[in-house]
């Protein structure tokens, strides 16, 4: 995988964790925590914390390799 498809990746999960989240704030503002308010926050923070581990992993790898030179 090149630096670019890994960026992308990141990215993409925190632009998925952003829409989820819109989703969560608009369903509890309409109409509550029901289940579909759990299910969009529910997929908010797997998307946050695999774009945070994903993050860190590409940040230690990329520090690695910089210590290595």
């Amino acid at each position: 995988m090149t630096e670019k498809q890994i960026m992308f990746q990141i990215a993409f999960k925190y632009i998925f964790f952003l829409l989820f989240m819109f989703f969560t704030i608009d369903s509890v503002g309409s109409s509550g925590w029901g289940f579909f308010s759990f299910l969009f926050a529910l997929f908010a923070t797997k998307d946050f914390v695999q774009g945070t581990r994903m993050a860190a992993a590409y940040l230690r790898i990329k520090k690695s390799k910089n210590n290595s030179k």
